[in-house]
């Protein structure tokens, strides 16, 4: 047993069990099952599941004043993950469609930009800006 204050422990009561807990949650409402090929860390997440999903929802979550904050953490971290997948799904889809032969080129005439999109073997569309303004 350690010695500390009520705020301490609610501090780190969160950050250690919190994820824990709520990852557990998460793969219970997705509906994690086993298969007839499970790997060491699904079946980790399986365990996860089976080892949170009887825990009380109440201590865990709604009388700890900190748990906003690894909400909105965890939040951050998934929307981090789906920018992250969604820009190489991107790349990969523009590869496919167009080959390594993809680029924007822009041009400077005086006060006006030639922008010039490259797609395959020849450029598909030339714009003129000024400013903020398309031409």
């Amino acid at each position: 047993m350690v010695e500390m204050s009520c705020m301490e422990h609610d501090k780190y009561v969160t950050r250690s069990q919190f994820v824990t807990h709520m990852m557990g949650r998460v793969l219970e409402k997705f509906g994690l099952e086993s298969s007839p090929i499970n790997t060491k860390g699904y079946e980790s997440s399986l365990n996860l599941v089976e080892n949170t999903k009887r825990d009380s929802f109440d201590l865990l979550f709604m009388y700890n004043q900190n748990v906003l904050e690894q909400f909105k953490r965890l939040d951050m971290a998934f929307e981090s993950i789906k920018k992250e997948l969604f820009k190489r799904l991107h790349q990969v889809y523009r590869k496919h469609l167009f080959g390594d032969n993809y680029g924007r080129v822009l041009f400077s005439l005086g006060d006006k930009l030639l922008g010039v999109e490259v797609y395959g073997e020849g450029f598909i569309s030339q714009k003129f800006w000024k400013g903020d303004f398309l031409f």
